[in-house]
């Protein structure tokens, strides 16, 4: 006796399908404005990292930004031994006192946990983009079968 490889059939309305057309649609922007924020800690990270890693070891002057748009600066001297004491924020607003290579390391971990989730968001929100447009598709298709019945009625009516 052979084994049937059965299709399970499910009967959906047309309500249903723009419900969930409209479920996903609200899904991507939320995935989307996930994607968007981790997107941005990335880049301030590796920011981060490559400041850490590009400034000299010894006495310099340099400027601090005070705000995100560059508005103002205020100058500093940076001293000796500066790589010794860098505070890093570790989470839940804890700081550890550390020296330039182990905070590298710790923005380096950060970045990488932060690379898996925008992994795991864009497949999430790849998976829910080809539903959404296959839902898209079959309303395309439907409302095309409904207006061509409509002008196929409206061509009887006028005969």
């Amino acid at each position: 006796m052979s084994k049937e490889i059965r299709e399970k059939r499910t009967t959906v309305t047309l309500t249903e399908l723009i419900a969930r057309a409209n479920e996903l649609r609200e899904h991507m922007n939320v995935l989307q404005t996930q994607i968007e924020t981790y997107t941005s800690q990335l880049s301030e990270l590796q920011l981060v990292k490559n400041t850490l890693e590009e400034l000299p070891t010894s006495t310099f002057d340099g400027l601090v930004v005070l705000d995100r748009l560059n508005t103002a600066f205020i100058p500093v001297r940076i001293s000796d031994n500066w790589d010794k004491n860098i505070i890093v924020n570790i989470g839940r607003n804890y700081y550890v006192r550390t020296n330039k290579d182990k905070a590298s390391k710790i923005v380096s971990d950060r970045i990488s946990v932060i690379r898996r989730i925008l992994n795991d968001l864009r497949r999430q929100y790849q998976a829910v983009l080809m539903e959404y447009n296959t839902i898209q598709q079959i309303l395309a298709k439907i409302y095309a079968q409904a207006q061509q019945s409509q002008q196929a009625s409206q061509r009887k009516g006028a005969s």
